[in-house]
């Protein structure tokens, strides 16, 4: 396996479409399209700083309430150096932050989010969950710049 690139695939495959994160990870594990390592995590936390001071691309993907231009969006992260340790939970620039800080290692670091429409607790993307991650893996595959990156 290659060590220089890493997924961190966020999100809970039983509240509906917060399993976007997940499902785009095990999408190019099971079809062999990427080269490098996918974890999957519930939510981010300081452990994850360590986890990605490891790599040198890492790309965090993660489900958005937001309704994003095609269901996606792809966006540069830079460290967030104005953070609070006010929850469990850390965003992907506070995690880069950490990895920066503690460790001296800052990889190139992308956010992909998919625009979800239901958080139930139940299995199972929504119908627009669905197209909205086969239009961001399309775009993956085939248009986004990190594809050389990570092949």
């Amino acid at each position: 396996m290659d060590h220089s690139r890493a997924i961190l695939a966020i999100g809970n495959c039983g509240r509906q479409d917060d399993g976007l994160g997940w499902a785009f990870g095990n999408f190019l594990e099971q079809e062999n399209l990427f080269f490098g390592d996918v974890f999957y995590r519930y939510q981010l936390q300081i452990e994850d700083a360590e986890l990605i001071s490891k790599y040198d691309h890492v790309l965090f993907v993660d489900a958005s309430r937001n309704q994003l231009p095609n269901g996606f969006d792809f966006q540069t992260l830079i460290p967030n150096y104005e953070f609070v340790l006010t929850t469990r939970a850390l965003d992907p620039q506070t995690v880069l932050y950490l990895s920066e800080f503690l460790y001296d290692h800052k990889p190139n670091a992308e956010l992909l989010q998919i625009t979800g429409h239901h958080w139930n607790l139940e299995e199972g993307l929504t119908k627009i969950g669905k197209q909205n991650l086969h239009n961001a893996l399309s775009y993956f595959q085939t248009q986004y710049e990190l594809v050389r990156v990570f092949k």
